[in-house]
């Protein structure tokens, strides 16, 4: 299946059709690093004293991804040194800076945590994060074919359902919210990551950068129209959640097209809740407390969210009162490192 493709509105001339592909299979056997890239990993293993491994996770047009170890940080960690000179000047000047401010400054047990930027040279950034040992969720659903909904879907999810309100209480929309940008830990716990095309945006701001990858996004991005980045991002987790429990993409070539289901799966629940996410009417979407409080995230009621550097507790959605409501205060969750 041909890879899915990246929408920005400096690039992209046509963006009709909203589900074009049906399979999730889109792998391609990466090129090698750059020598310019192989020079950095040198002065990052002098300067740093760090063990690299030989072989990089990953190669894109833009970055190389390597696994490394040093001393300075606990266990291995991601170096994923950009090549600026790869990426065009609009997108340079656009959102590069804007990534790497939002990286630095969020802080979630279920964001992809960064440790630190470098710049070795005018046309180099490296950025060191956290190394996450397992795949990436795209590569759990081709393995398994389907995620079951509970408990592993509904764990997962809720863990991206909170990521993605940490980040909107902090007025910042991700926009591209997919498969392939969410992690696992060795635990299974997910980490959302990329925030190439994330920016900060005012509540009630119309977004009018048209960016995102098929088939994730919303009707109101496919149609050119000025549209809320939040809505957009609550958009793309019904994609995602359709994905897990289903196996593939959903179906949805045009606008107001009704949302077909396998007839096993998933629940009918699980179903109402995904229909209420792919909404195309932004204003009525589900949000944040839509799901919270939604019959199919209650078979799960009790939560625990936790890693290397936070623990905090969430009970049952749909109660009430001061002492059952989750802490989002950063500050005020219980460190454990």
């Amino acid at each position: 299946m041909p890879s899915a493709s990246t929408v920005q509105s400096e690039a992209v001339k046509s963006t009709s059709g909203r589900g074009q592909h049906k399979h999730l299979s889109d792998h391609q056997n990466p090129a090698a690093p750059s020598k310019s890239t192989e020079d950095v990993v040198t002065w990052l293993e002098e300067s740093m004293h760090a063990q690299f491994e030989k072989t990089p996770v990953a190669v894109t047009q833009t970055s190389t991804v390597y696994k490394a170890q040093t001393s300075m940080y606990r266990g291995w960690m991601a170096v994923k040194i950009v090549n600026k000179r790869a990426i065009p000047a609009s997108v340079a000047i656009k959102f590069l800076p804007r990534e790497l401010n939002i990286t630095m400054k969020v802080n979630h047990p279920h964001l992809a945590r960064s440790y630190r930027i470098l710049y070795p040279s005018p046309t180099k950034i490296v950025i060191l994060s956290e190394f996450y040992e397992n795949d990436r969720l795209l590569e759990m659903v081709l393995k398994q074919e389907k995620i079951k909904e509970n408990p592993a879907a509904i764990r997962m999810f809720r863990q991206l359902i909170e990521a993605v309100h940490y980040l909107h209480e902090r007025r910042i929309a991700h926009r591209d919210i997919k498969l392939e940008n969410i992690l696992l830990d060795r635990n299974g716990d997910i980490k959302l990551c990329d925030f190439g095309f994330a920016r900060f945006v005012d509540f009630r701001e119309r977004s009018t950068t048209f960016c995102g990858t098929r088939p994730y996004i919303s009707p109101e991005i496919s149609r050119f129209s000025p549209y809320d980045p939040f809505a957009a991002d609550f958009y793309a987790c019904g994609i995602v959640l359709y994905t897990m429990v289903v196996g593939q993409w959903p179906d949805l070539k045009t606008p107001h097209q009704a949302l077909s289901f396998p007839d096993a799966v998933p629940s009918p629940a699980c179903r109402r809740l995904i229909a209420s996410l792919l909404d195309d009417d932004e204003t009525t979407r589900a949000c944040y407390e839509d799901v919270v409080n939604n019959e199919w995230s209650s078979l799960a009621p009790n939560w625990v969210f936790a890693d290397n550097h936070f623990v905090y507790t969430v009970i049952s959605p749909t109660a009430s009162g001061p002492e059952n409501q989750k802490n989002d205060d950063p500050s005020r969750k219980s460190s454990r490192g």
